[in-house]
């Protein structure tokens, strides 16, 4: 029964972020954009260069995001110049410790997702995102899980077999405190298995090791996995979406596959705490106006990546949210006390 209600709302979460996406905060975007608001007129922001900081390396998932998305900003803020600051380490969190510690005028945006609340949970920050100014949720992607064309397992349903006659015997690629931990702990839940997960820091690193089959199943991504997957040397068992992804229309959920069990990496952004409320609006209401360009929709479809945006209002009250249910599963399976 536990499990069942987790699932549930697990849905729930996410089916929360795609109905925001695509109804509810379209219609407020275009509502606000239609006349001048009150901030356009009370405040000259931006004026200067915004530095965004993204907490992981060049090149991957968050960054190559981001560098798109900047894009489409700053068209929507009369041409403001972005510049990114890759600050790898720590799950995350030594970009986010800088982000943190900067002036909150609004000329530092910290480009997030899910680690930092995980990371605070585990014990291994002193701060979360409640010690940020939320600014908007954008986008969610879900995650495959693959494994080397050498293995036999064609399906999840493969893997929950040998599972339950052997368990522990499979290992799973994920970096602890992350949203691909809480991936395959939730399908554990869902199924009533044990996997042997292991340790590996960032979506490429895993993908290294799948494809070295130095790790059986490892969570990845569309971006970091597209190559591979063409060249067919990585099997997709499933992924982690409600429904299948149009970008890989062959790949059945875990729901198909008899799974109770959904995850996502959700990113978006925060300013410094005390930042102005109106600059945090300015910036809010850019972002959304950006979550509705037809061309930004199709380029994060492209990579697999729901454009699901929330303003900082709904953004901050999905994080208490999330973080509840997040700290409610770390504990149940003894990851944290």
């Amino acid at each position: 029964m536990v499990r069942k209600s987790l699932f549930l709302f697990g849905i729930l979460l996410l089916s929360l972020l795609v109905a925001c996406g695509s109804n509810e905060s379209s219609g407020e975007v275009a509502d606000e954009a239609a006349e001048p608001t009150d901030n356009e007129s009370s405040i000259d922001y931006p004026t200067q260069t915004i530095n965004m900081i993204v907490p992981w390396g060049a090149g991957g998932d968050t960054d190559v995001i981001n560098r798109i998305t900047n894009e489409y900003l700053s068209d929507e803020l009369d041409g403001v110049n972005f510049v990114v600051t890759n600050i790898g380490g720590g799950g995350g969190s030594i970009g986010a410790q800088e982000a943190l510690n900067e002036d909150p005028d609004g000329y530092t945006l910290l480009a997030g997702h899910d680690s930092i609340g995980l990371s605070e949970l585990m014990g291994n920050t002193s701060f979360s995102y409640f010690d940020f100014e939320p600014v908007a949720l954008l986008t969610s992607a879900s995650q495959i899980i693959a494994t080397s064309v050498q293995n036999d397992w064609d399906s999840m349903e493969d893997v929950v077999e040998q599972l339950k006659d052997d368990p522990g015997s499979i290992s799973f690629g994920a970096a602890f405190g992350s949203t691909s931990h809480t991936l395959p702990l939730g399908i554990e839940d869902a199924a009533d298995v044990k996997f042997n997960i292991v340790n590996y820091e960032g979506t490429s690193q895993r993908t290294t090791a799948l494809l070295g089959n130095h790790v059986d199943l490892g969570a990845t991504t569309v971006p970091a996995a597209q190559e591979y997957i063409k060249a067919e040397q990585l099997k997709l068992l499933g992924i982690s979406s409600p429904e299948r992804n149009p970008s890989l229309p062959d790949v059945p959920t875990l729901i198909e596959q008899g799974i109770d069990a959904v995850n996502a990496t959700n990113r978006g952004y925060f300013f410094p705490k005390d930042t102005p409320q109106e600059i945090v609006e300015i910036m809010s209401d850019a972002i959304g106006r950006v979550a509705e360009n037809p061309e930004f929709i199709a380029q994060m479809e492209e990579m697999g990546v729901e454009v699901v945006y929330k303003p900082h209002d709904e953004y901050s009250e999905y994080l208490e949210t999330s973080n509840d249910y997040l700290a409610e599963m770390l504990e149940r399976h003894g990851v944290i006390d």
